[in-house]
């Protein structure tokens, strides 16, 4: 625990924090910075939640993401900058210049490709979700869980786990899970709002998903395009595709999904796999990351070529 002791040490010195989300903020990036951010609150200190992207649709129902500002809206300087749930320093963004002005810069994060960019780190390798890891630093901190702490906390280890159901949730996540339920979270709100509700403009999405899936080496790779003009047709951005890839990878016999959106700055992918098949090292060859089973990375070439280059990187591996 010293690692989390040295943290905790830096952050509560600190009276101006920043907390930062990585680029296309997911579920977890944005519950573990709230949670931190309520906590930091709760001992009287200035907290501003950073990131260089748009809050997902899926999510934004989650309170205190209307507290989010854009890196150019930060202070010049903080007394200490923490990157929440962000693996690799470049996915910071433009947020880069806030972490890198701060007086002490902080990591916490969960993913096993972190190499520790901080002044002081806090990670565990392969966890299932960095939220854990903010539920065990606020309880370090002495700070009681409020309900809508757990709120956040819970909707982050949740999307990261798939609702608890991917391989690498793990039992400390659970036993955290029954404490959040014990402060007040609202399970059945939350599954609803994340599970069960969808905008008629996802629904389109989704079926332009359907329609340009298709399926590659012999049928274990599935493989979904949305091109820029798709995402104006159907009045949607790149946050509506939060979860799509997955429509791949449910159909039988993919043991690989991917899922390549057209961007202004190029390629973004989105990879998954089915245990024991991995794809964190299939993004690591075109300098992206992640999770062994879900991970991804940006291309910057035409759609068709990035798809080409990443099924490329996918059969080379399955025929060595």
């Amino acid at each position: 625990m010293s690692e989390l002791q040295d943290w905790l040490d830096l952050a509560r010195k600190a009276e101006r924090l920043a907390l930062i989300s990585h680029v296309s903020p997911d579920g977890d990036t944005v519950g573990a910075a709230l949670a931190l951010r309520l906590a930091f609150l709760s001992m009287g200190k200035s907290v501003d939640v950073i990131c260089d992207g748009t809050i997902p649709p899926s999510i934004a129902f989650l309170n205190g993401t209307q507290a989010y500002i854009t890196p150019d809206q930060a202070q010049p300087v903080y007394d200490a900058a923490i990157a929440v749930d962000v693996s690799d320093r470049r996915l910071l963004g433009a947020s880069s210049a806030v972490f890198d002005a701060a007086k002490a810069r902080l990591v916490i994060d969960h993913h096993e490709t972190n190499e520790g960019y901080g002044d002081c780190n806090y990670i565990r390798r392969g966890e299932c979700a960095c939220c854990l890891l903010a539920y065990e630093a606020i309880c370090a901190m002495g700070v009681p869980l409020s309900r809508e702490m757990a709120n956040c906390l819970l909707l982050g280890m949740s999307t990261d786990t798939g609702h608890f159901q991917y391989p690498y949730t793990s039992k400390a996540a659970m036993i955290a899970a029954g404490e959040m339920i014990e402060a007040g979270a609202d399970v059945s709100y939350l599954t609803r709002m994340l599970y069960r509700t969808v905008s008629r403009q996802k629904l389109e999405l989704t079926r332009v998903a359907y329609r340009n899936m298709r399926f590659e080496l012999d049928g274990q790779v599935g493989v979904i395009t949305i091109s820029q003009k798709e995402f104006e047709e159907t009045g949607c951005t790149p946050a509506h595709t939060d979860g799509l890839v997955n429509k791949a990878l449910e159909v039988e016999g993919v043991r690989m999904a991917i899922l390549a959106t057209e961007r202004d700055e190029g390629v973004k992918i989105s990879l998954r796999a089915v245990e024991p098949e991995t794809v964190n090292d299939i993004a690591k060859v075109f300098g992206g990351g992640g999770h062994a089973q879900a991970a991804g990375c940006t291309l910057y070439m035409p759609m068709h070529k990035a798809v080409d280059a990443v099924l490329a990187a996918i059969r080379e591996k399955m025929e060595s």
